[in-house]
């Protein structure tokens, strides 16, 4: 499979290669924890970016214009490439269709679930439209962040204050 003139080809496809497994890692953790979600669960979606789509076509067309270059020059590493681009480009669209779940016993977010007790702040920035919790879990403070709706702004605020406060 690794055949050819050149190793910066070789290495730049395994670094895909990796980056494929990390995405689906991440699919996997997040099909895996929704499991821990228990009692009321909503679902709220979370919109892509620009960049997120930007990135997805770029992906795309490289993959395309890499597998017409590598029929044409009779090439199997571009061949290969462009068959691991598209790969990528389909993994990359799963994993950006990713949810954010609030449900009675913790929230769901970028594939990671916190209880509310790991749960110490959040907050929302409004002109982003970006969703920010600081968490402490395993004894490590971290803060995770998402795009979310700007309808669904007061409505995960509100599940947050019922689930975490009590009101």
């Amino acid at each position: 499979m690794f055949k050819g003139k050149n190793n910066l080809d070789n290495f730049v496809l395994i670094m895909y290669i990796a980056i494929i497994a990390f995405f689906i890692y991440r699919i996997y953790k997040s099909f895996k924890n929704k499991k821990l979600l228990a009692g009321d669960i909503n679902k709220f979606d979370r919109p892509s970016t620009t960049f997120e789509w930007v990135l997805l076509a770029f992906l795309l067309a490289t993959g395309v214009f890499n597998l017409i270059a590598g029929i044409k020059q009779n090439n199997q590493n571009a061949i290969y490439m462009s068959v691991v681009m598209v790969v990528l480009a389909i993994v990359f669209l799963v994993a950006q269709q990713n949810k954010l779940y609030v449900a009675e016993n913790g929230i769901l977010i970028n594939s990671t679930f916190y209880t509310y007790k790991e749960l110490k702040k959040w907050g929302f920035d409004k002109e982003k439209n970006d969703f920010v919790m600081a968490v402490k879990k395993d004894r490590q403070d971290t803060s995770e962040a998402t795009k979310v709706k700007s309808e669904d702004i007061k409505p995960l605020n509100d599940l947050i204050r019922k689930y975490k406060l009590g009101k």
